[in-house]
């Protein structure tokens, strides 16, 4: 893992994305829990009594009110909860982003049923900083989602384990892990990370890929009337339409962006894996593939041909004008706030990280400004983008170790599981914001498709917030309904904007997968030990983590440094990158990944 540096104060805020530029504004404070309203709001003819506002009537805050709450919307109400007194846990996600509106109703009825209250801490700057500023100060929240660069605070002892907690007192959860839980363990046959992401459950939608490709604006698509074909063929494209648009609403236009700050380098790093056909598998590619029966054979990924096409092609583009150097340093606050502008026409990146930078853009109507995702290859590979919904245990929660109280959390995270639940945070209040048609399909009113087409209304007034930072069912409900509103196949088609369905309508696709789809790309099955990123990290220190750490500061010596080589040195340039990675004994590392492929080989029967 990469040495967490402890540089700066890490300040909780999120980042407001205006049109033209990126600014840092301090969130709202956390909703208090709700006030009990007067009593001349309530009538004896009204169950769902409202305030003058128009706010849910929360009740006196008894345990008896909080039980009615839970009855009235259909919500599990567990025997201990009776007991639980008014609490709050803070909860750290390592995204950009901003705290929900006060006022959401789903938040706050998840409140006042529960007695507990999430209060959300965002990432501002670099993880590495913000978490070294943490361990090192004991400033730790209750909850830490910061992927898989937590391995050295679990191994450091900052989180404990959950293993014991959630056999005990979460059965809901114990029953939602249950397929996997062997391959949760740690190193030291524990249980620390709890996955929010990536445990499918029934039958799995694709309408959106979420994960790597290359990410053109659709107004360049709208232009061509069609999709290129090749990344040659995609440059064309962005060259032509950057000479006809030099600004886009007064900002520069950015014909390519490429992402290196700190983890989220994979924006300069894993493309040309992807251009070779490869699957996403991280720090070495396996040489027996990536099909399910493959056996473990990690090899070097940095050097190929492919790599060095890939990276002379950014190259010749540098050179050409396409893009500016001014790309290589930019901070992700201001590659976000670059892809708010509108300016940008294309980039290689992963959806989860760049999407909170569509959200103005989104929210302005300037939906041709937007991206969609294609899936270019080398000439004769079939691309391999796109993966099923497959469990990597790895990219979820953990607890603090000196939390107030671990059997509570953990039933207030077992609440949150159940079915029910589920389907109020990701869909909202039946016979408001959805309901069930004739055919027992959830369908939303047309308003509400209008409504949950603006950038944040799922934020403020759903509960899309909790949904995503705590573990949820992907894929369907025990009903055969989709958990996620956006993977149901009939609400997206109808709840398209109109400038989208007509693009979508003049490209030949259905959905946001489409041109990925057209040019081959679809999900396949993977072998059960992949991908190697989120297999644990070595241990600090050891020949592996060092070899790890080499084999980075080669990468950001050298790869920006290719991007920008000057007229007819590139070649020298690459084979001083080469000798310097081949320098390199990975044996160490590759190893690393064959004994864990293995165990957890051993560990699932296969």
């Amino acid at each position: 893992m990469k040495k967490i540096l402890a540089i700066i104060l890490v300040v909780v805020m999120g980042i407001a994305l205006l049109a033209a530029c990126a600014t840092e504004a301090e969130p709202p404070a956390p909703p208090e829990p709700p006030a009990p309203p007067a009593q001349e709001t309530t009538t004896d003819d009204d169950d769902d009594a409202t305030d003058d506002n128009g706010d849910i009537d929360m009740g006196d805050g008894s345990a008896a009110s909080r039980q009615a709450m839970a009855e009235r919307y259909g919500l599990p109400w567990d025997a201990h909860m009776a007991d639980w007194e008014p609490m709050t846990f803070t909860y750290f996600d390592r995204n950009p982003n901003t705290p929900p509106a006060a006022d959401n109703p789903i938040l706050n009825i998840v409140e006042y049923v529960t007695n507990t209250t999430i209060e959300f801490q965002f990432l501002v700057g670099d993880l590495e900083t913000a978490m070294g500023v943490m361990l090192a100060g004991g400033d730790i929240p209750d909850i830490a989602f910061f992927g898989g660069e937590v391995t050295t605070a679990i191994d450091s002892g900052h989180f404990m384990p959950i293993d014991e907690l959630i056999e005990q007192h979460a059965p809901r959860l114990f029953a939602h892990y249950s397929p996997w839980w062997n391959q949760m363990r740690h190193t030291d046959g524990r249980i620390y990370t709890a996955e929010i992401f990536s445990t499918p459950v029934g039958e799995q939608n694709i309408m959106e890929h979420w994960g790597t490709a290359f990410w053109i604006q659709k107004s360049v698509l709208d232009h061509f009337g069609r999709a290129p074909e090749t990344l040659d063929e995609m440059f064309d494209f962005i060259r032509e339409y950057k000479e006809l648009n030099p600004y886009i609403d007064g900002v520069p236009t950015l014909g390519f962006e490429i992402m290196t700050e700190g983890w989220r380098r994979f924006s300069i790093d894993n493309p040309g894996m992807f251009m070779a056909g490869h699957a996403n598998w991280g720090p070495a590619i396996n040489l027996d593939g990536d099909h399910p029966g493959a056996a473990p054979t990690p090899v070097d990924r940095w050097t190929g041909d492919e790599n060095r096409e890939y990276y002379r092609t950014l190259n010749r583009e540098f050179l050409a004008g396409t893009f500016s150097a001014e790309t290589l340093t930019r901070t992700h606050d201001e590659y976000l706030a670059a892809i708010a502008t509108g300016a940008v026409l294309a980039m290689s990146d992963q959806l989860w990280s760049f999407n909170v930078g569509q959200d103005p853009l989104r929210a302005e109507g300037r939906h041709e400004r937007t991206f969609l995702p294609l899936a270019l290859t080398w000439e004769g590979v079939t691309p391999n983008y796109m993966d099923m919904r497959e469990f990597t245990g790895s990219n979820g929660i953990n607890i603090y170790a000196n939390v107030s109280d671990p059997i509570r959390l953990i039933q207030y995270i077992d609440w949150i599981i159940d079915e029910d639940v589920q389907r109020f945070i990701s869909w909202g209040i039946e016979g408001e914001h959805w309901f069930f048609n004739d055919e027992g399909r959830i369908e939303r009113p047309e308003e509400q498709r209008v409504l949950q087409t603006e950038a944040r209304w799922g934020y403020d007034n759903l509960g899309r917030m909790l949904w995503g930072a705590m573990p949820k069912m992907q894929g369907s409900f025990s009903d055969g309904n989709p958990t996620d509103p956006g993977e149901s196949p009939e609400e997206y088609f109808a709840g398209l904007v109109d400038y989208d369905r007509e693009l979508f309508e003049r490209l030949g696709i259905l959905t946001q997968t489409g041109l990925m789809m057209q040019a081959g790309d679809m999900p396949r099955p993977r072998p059960i030990f992949y991908p190697f990123w989120a297999m644990p990290d070595p241990e600090p220190g050891s020949e592996a983590d060092m070899v790890s750490q080499r084999l980075e500061d080669v990468r950001v010596n050298f790869l920006a440094r290719l991007v920008i080589a000057p007229e007819g040195q590139f070649d020298a340039l690459w084979e001083e990158y080469v000798e310097a990675i081949n320098a390199i004994d990975q044996s160490p590392l590759l190893d690393h990944f064959t004994e864990i492929a293995n165990n957890i080989i051993a560990g699932t029967g296969g």
